[in-house]
């Protein structure tokens, strides 16, 4: 008895039918069939009526598309494609760095910038000269980066008198630390324990970058109630400013709270 290709096709769209049956993936049947098949004319030719219902539920829960592996060479040229493009963007973005050519904004937002002001901000070469007397180096490339990047801080924040203030260790991620003044003031804060802008202990505003490349992130106003906290524990800053500190006694506040205070 022949079958038509008709009846075929419409058997092989019945099969596709995609189904949920609790894999990573809805799955269809003629799918996982032709996977299960592969597997056994592969590496299961001997055992394949004993192994048939293991095999089957291995494809189920690993959602496996057979397919031969990539010798080591294939595996190495495209892991090497990648690091080439990665190194290649970071070239990129150094030398924009370095001639002070602004990427992390569009041409439409560099309008808005504030032009010919003038802000004050040290020689930092000179004064790692003098931190390298002290023992403390950063080495002459994060030298030269760090104050462009600070340079180019100023000129996005419109802060005045910005300075290098610290480098602080995380276990993932460091942060790189600048410390400076705003001439405006922001909005009044709506607790009122909180000092304004520009007075006590928010009288400067830091900022922190993981990376000299990226932009700088500006930290909160500080608040009495976190320093107080941040006297009585010891933590390990990680590199992630949204990370939640798990201290005892508690502190009830982000790592950014914690960086500032």
């Amino acid at each position: 008895m022949s079958v038509s290709d008709s009846t075929l096709d419409r058997i092989r769209a019945q099969l596709r039918e995609a189904r949920d049956i609790g894999g990573n993936v809805p799955q269809d049947l003629y799918t996982h069939l032709t996977e299960v098949f592969n597997r056994i004319l592969m590496h299961h030719a001997d055992d394949a009526y004993d192994r048939f219902e293991e095999i089957s539920a291995l494809v189920k829960q690993t959602d496996l598309k057979f397919k031969d592996p990539k010798n080591d060479s294939e595996l190495n040229a495209a892991m090497s494609a990648q690091a080439v493009s990665e190194r290649e963007q970071w070239v990129i973005r150094s030398k924009n760095l370095l001639n002070e050519v602004n990427d992390l904004i569009s041409s439409d937002d560099k309008s808005l910038l504030t032009k010919n002001k003038t802000f004050a901000i040290p020689n930092f070469a000179e004064e790692a000269e003098m931190l390298e007397w002290a023992g403390i180096s950063f080495g002459e490339e994060n030298t030269l980066r760090l104050q462009k990047s600070i340079k180019r801080l100023a000129i996005m924040s419109g802060a005045e008198a910005l300075r290098f203030a610290g480098k602080i260790f995380g276990t993932r991620r460091d942060y790189w630390v600048a410390i400076g003044r705003l001439p405006q003031a922001e909005e009044a804060s709506k607790d009122p324990t909180v000092e304004p802008r520009g007075k006590g202990v928010n009288e400067t505003v830091f900022w922190v970058t993981d990376n000299l490349l990226n932009d700088w992130i500006q930290l909160p106003d500080c608040s009495p109630k976190h320093i107080q906290q941040a006297r009585l524990i010891k933590h390990v800053f990680t590199g992630d400013l949204n990370a939640e500190v798990d201290t005892n006694p508690a502190f009830q506040g982000k790592e950014r709270h914690l960086l500032r205070a």
